[in-house]
């Protein structure tokens, strides 16, 4: 097996460490700094995305919350109501006429 000492340091090292950083750059290997600043960007930007997805993930639940909580409310006010309509089931009907609804 021979070495690439020789050939780095030789006359002609300079070709192939050239050739041995273009290979490894077009393997992929070595990246340029555009690259790598394009990747930083997007990695950037992906974060602010999904900081943005977790804020309206969250409002969201809030909000599924608030009409649950909402629904509970308004099952309670119609057992309520329900029960004190029950209770005043054997009453006769109050004597309302259209002018104390307004209606003159």
């Amino acid at each position: 097996m021979t070495s690439w000492l020789p050939l780095i340091t030789g006359s002609g090292g300079a070709l192939v460490v050239l050739a041995i950083w273009i290979g490894m750059l077009v393997a992929g290997q070595l990246h340029t700094d555009k690259e790598f600043t394009k990747l930083e960007e997007r990695a950037d930007a992906l974060e602010t995305e999904n900081d943005a997805l977790r804020d309206a993930i969250e409002t969201e639940r809030r909000a599924a919350s608030d009409v649950a909580r909402a629904g509970a409310v308004t099952n309670q006010l119609i057992a309520a109501l329900t029960g004190m309509a029950a209770q005043k089931k054997h009453l006769p009907p109050p004597d309302i006429t259209p002018e104390d609804l307004g209606f003159s």
